[in-house]
């Protein structure tokens, strides 16, 4: 698929390394030559040094001919022309990343009117993800499928945790819960694990169930934690803003803390039930002084990646329950090494979104169409959720009789409101939702499973 990709910051250069590395044809376009001839040379991706809102450079790009567009600068407005003129000029789909507060009553406009397919505002997904993560506070991170109805929760396991030891067949006859290990992370190393997989200490391990089987789950195997009430937030961005004005509808006590005391001042007057401290959210007197050892989460959300490590390292030494650590660099595996268990990355986030759209416009039209996408385990894991098309050739074959590729899993199967954990003599049908986890394989529809 020929891609434009407008703005090489860190969202821009996420998706031209993703989109590249599926093999798509990708145009990158931004203002400084330095990032494009790093661009090049790192991604093999073609670069035009200019501006997303030129005509001139836009034909230049191949907007006549391009499938898709994603502009992604740090201007919302900027964007939205650059979406305007690509579609003018002929590229046939277009995002845009908006991220101001001030236009998220305008997203039906900006779809409707102006014709822009998709609106990607990553610092409102992540907050998101993050109060999805405060509202089931056992896991490291959980992710949503079929509207809720199942979810992946991600929990690292400890040396007092009875799963330490334990081959993978054996946890359903001990715990009986009906949950499913579906990926494991043991240090760099991710793993697509099998019945006779034995989990060690120090495993990060990704989860599948329904919310009331994870939560028994996580009951019987002592890791179970109870609802967070005190939630202490640094940084007052936009992430901070979108997560307190989730967390406030919520009943929960929010403190929020910043250090410019103009945006403390704006943050005051948008968030009534939200308590707002202009200081440094750094400043171990300050965290002191504001009771942390008495919040039961700390949710570190600043500019800079250092101060966020270092503000949830000494939340966890105050014994906080649950520490959420944003980063925007995909050092996952070493921070975890350093006790740092749920990290948010705004990237992948937004990326997950893109890489969802991109793959359902590969799908022809009779193919299984993607609904949902998450990236797992800093990237290095997808889960996928697919609609099965009525009458094709995998339909009503039992699993065992199927050839499917070792580093793939059907974790579930959604069957008029039922969920079902697929055995061997299980099939797939026509109409049928299923959940796909993968590591290290593009799945663009369900044939790709196959061997």
């Amino acid at each position: 698929m020929y891609i434009i990709v407008v703005g090489l910051g860190k969202m821009g250069t996420t998706l031209t390394a993703q989109l590249a590395k599926e093999g798509h044809d990708v145009v990158a376009i931004d203002t400084k030559n330095s990032v494009i001839a790093n661009t090049v040379d790192t991604y093999d991706v073609m670069g035009i040094c200019g501006s997303g809102s030129s005509i001139e450079v836009l034909g230049e790009a191949g907007a006549k001919k391009a499938k898709l567009i994603i502009a992604c600068t740090d201007s919302d407005e900027l964007n939205i022309l650059c979406c305007t003129f690509a579609k003018s000029l002929g590229t046939e789909h277009t995002i845009a990343r908006v991220r101001n507060p001030d236009y998220a009553n305008q997203v039906n406009f900006l779809r409707e009117k102006i014709g822009i397919n998709m609106i990607v505002n990553p610092e409102y997904e992540t907050a998101n993800e993050i109060a999805r993560i405060i509202r089931f506070p056992s896991v490291a991170n959980v992710d949503s499928f079929a509207r809720g109805k199942v979810e992946i929760a991600r929990i690292i396991v400890h040396a007092e945790n009875p799963l330490c030891d334990m081959p993978i067949h054996e946890i359903r006859k001990k715990f009986r819960q009906q949950v499913l290990i579906c990926a494991v992370q043991r240090g760099s190393t991710v793993t697509i694990p099998s019945g006779d997989f034995i989990i060690k200490k120090e495993d990060s391990i990704s989860i599948t169930g329904t919310r009331t089987e994870l939560t028994s789950f996580m009951r019987a195997i002592g890791v179970y934690k109870q609802r967070i009430n005190n939630v202490m937030i640094v940084g007052g961005g936009r992430i901070g803003y979108y997560l307190s004005l989730l967390l406030s509808e919520t009943s929960r006590n929010i403190k929020l803390i910043d250090l410019d005391e103009e945006k403390c001042r704006k943050l005051k007057n948008s968030l009534g039930d939200v308590t707002v401290i202009c200081g440094d959210g750094t400043d171990q007197d300050l965290l002191d002084e504001l009771s942390i050892e008495n919040q039961d989460s700390l949710v570190a959300l600043t500019g800079i990646d250092e101060e966020n490590i270092i503000v949830s390292m000494y939340a966890y030494s105050k014994n906080v329950k649950k520490v959420i650590t944003k980063v925007d660099r995909h050092s996952y595996s070493i921070l975890t090494d350093i006790g740092l268990e749920t990290i948010v990355s705004p990237q992948l986030v937004a990326g997950s979104l893109v890489t969802r759209y991109v793959r359902a416009l590969q799908n022809s039209a009779e193919n299984a169409q993607i609904h949902t996408l998450y990236k797992l385990v800093g990237g290095k894991v997808e889960a996928l959720e697919f609609s099965v098309p009525i009458d094709a050739s995998y339909e009503n074959i039992p699993f065992k009789d199927l050839h499917i590729f070792s580093d793939i899993l059907i974790v579930s199967i959604i069957r008029k409101g039922k969920i079902i954990f697929p055995g061997g003599d299980d099939v797939m049908k026509g109409g049928d939702t299923v959940i796909v986890v993968t590591a290290g394989r593009i799945i663009e529809d369900l044939h790709d499973i196959f061997i």
